[in-house]
């Protein structure tokens, strides 16, 4: 028997280094909440339609043409670092969120989500046609948070930022330093000691060998930064005005922790959260 249950949804928005990856796990651990990210629902997609025997051909079979064909465009983008296009991401997208909309409890087997009590869709929509799905579909968003920062702030965290390769969480090359200062004894100032007990949890007890096998994104540099920007800026003038009713803006210009909890009371005002 099958059961069904609709979970809250709530949108992530803000421009690139605005910390939308680290407050949508922080708030999946602390909400259960289940995290859609466009990037990881194409590379789900791809590897689920691949076929595991070469003789029987590169996808699995049943494909329609045009499945087939969004499977190469898919492809293409995550080699090249493209965008997919929004008639694929669409559709790739409604596929799995009306999978982890419902709780939906079935055998083990079913590799569909069954715990999480809610989803937080971590940068989507990203383009004006991709917000206008949410009203197409008549998809239910319960707020639509929007992360402010300025540009020279955002510009700052990008050109400090460290990513771990095998988690892919990011860290800031400039918390790390003072960790690093801290664990070889030198003494850190009082600004030092604040900024670092600032920081989120992602913090606390970090192994040098995460530390050691940080590393910079190759496309975090300000030529990159400033294209992303624009574009981000660009659609955001469409975007925010769908959501209007429910968009709830928080200032980023404040530390990680701070703007957490900002986050959280959004979260807690719907939720009833104690």
């Amino acid at each position: 028997m099958v059961s069904q249950k609709k979970k809250k949804v709530y949108i992530m928005n803000g421009p690139p280094g605005s910390g939308k990856d680290t407050h949508c796990v922080s708030l999946s651990k602390l909400y259960n909440f289940e995290i859609i990210t466009i990037s990881e629902l194409l590379k789900k997609y791809l590897k689920e339609n691949t076929s595991k025997d070469p003789s029987c051909g590169k996808y699995v079979p049943g494909l329609t043409d045009e499945e087939k064909k969004d499977l190469e465009s898919i492809e293409k983008c995550i080699s090249n670092g493209s965008l997919a296009p929004d008639n694929v991401v669409n559709k790739i997208f409604l596929k799995y969120f009306r999978r982890y909309s419902e709780n939906v409890e079935q055998d083990q087997t079913s590799e569909s989500d069954t715990t999480s009590n809610g989803i937080i869709i971590n940068g989507f929509p990203r383009t004006y046609e991709q917000a206008l799905l949410f009203k197409k579909y008549k998809i239910n968003v319960t707020k639509f948070i929007n992360i402010v920062v300025s540009r020279e702030s955002l510009l700052k965290r990008i050109m400090n930022r460290a990513k771990d390769p095998v988690t892919n969480i990011n860290y800031n090359f400039q918390i790390i330093k003072l960790i690093k200062k801290k664990r070889q004894g030198i003494q850190l100032t009082s600004e030092e000691e604040e900024l670092l007990a600032s920081q989120n949890d992602s913090y606390q007890n970090l192994s040098d060998e995460i530390i050691m096998r940080l590393e910079r994104r190759e496309d975090d540099n300000e030529s990159t930064f400033n294209k992303r920007y624009n574009l981000y800026k660009e659609n955001e003038e469409k975007i925010i005005p769908l959501f209007i009713d429910i968009c709830k803006n928080v200032d980023g210009e404040n530390d990680i922790n701070y703007n957490f909890q900002q986050i959280c009371k959004i979260i807690q005002e719907e939720e009833n959260y104690a």
